[in-house]
Order: structure tokens, then sequence, then C-alpha cells
């Protein structure tokens, strides 16, 4: 009796430069990967709300720091003061000016703000709605 030899199919062997490709594509993907975590986990600036006092029906203030990782460049922050509904009853814009060079040597800086609102009615709750660096 006469054995047959059974052919298997095989995949053909990928090319030295398909090899070359797909390796370079994940180094890049995990270099790209790798600096969007530490980009997003180093923010230029992080606010930290500390406490809200309403003092009046037309007054409320608000305490807060604000950590940036340029000390040189002005910051501007947005607060607003809320009804109970969530109405916009106050806001104020308040720039934190650039550190001096002496001072911004260090990587970051952080500025303790306590900053009073006026209001149209009395506030429920005071908060800082936006900042951002300015050149």
């Amino acid at each position: 009796m006469k054995r047959e030899s059974v052919s298997h199919s095989q995949r053909p062997a990928k090319s030295w430069g398909a090899r070359i490709a797909i390796a370079l594509l994940a180094i890049a993907g995990a270099l790209w990967l790798g600096w969007s975590a530490w980009f997003h986990s180093h923010p230029a600036l992080s606010i930290n709300e500390i406490a809200f006092t309403i003092s009046s029906e037309s007054s409320s203030e608000m305490r807060y720091e604000v950590t940036r990782r340029e000390p040189a460049l002005p910051v501007i922050c947005v607060l607003r003061a809320l009804d109970s509904s969530g109405a916009v009853v106050g806001e104020v814009r308040e720039t934190i000016p650039g550190e001096s060079s002496e001072a911004s040597a260090a990587a970051h800086s952080t500025a303790a703000r306590r900053t009073v609102v006026a209001t149209l009615t009395r506030a429920a709750f005071v908060r800082v709605d936006r900042c951002w660096v300015t050149r």
C-alpha cells in the first residue's frame, strides 16, 4: 500500500519589509500612548476649589487654588455664583498675574485666591467655571 503525503496549506512567510513596518507601527503606537498618558496626567492648569461662603443676599466668597505648569504666565479664571435652580446670579473674571523670573524657576506654582463675587440675588453655591493660561 502506498502512503500518500497529505499536504497542508501553509501560509506564505511575511516579507521582512512587512515585519519591519508592523514593528515600527507598534513602536510608534506605544510611544504615542506613553506621551498621551504623560501629557494628560500633567495639565497646564489644575484648580482646587477649597470652600465658598454666602456672605449676604448680594455677596459670596470663593477660596480656591490654581496650580500652573508655567508660573511666569498669567491665568484668567471665571467664577460664577448660582442660585438653587442653577441660574447664574453673579460672575467675576479674575486675572492671576505671572510670577517673576526668580520665583518661576520652580517646576510648578500654586496661587491661593480668595475672591468676592457680587450677586443679584442670594446664591446657593459658587464655583470656578473655567480658567485658562494667557500668553
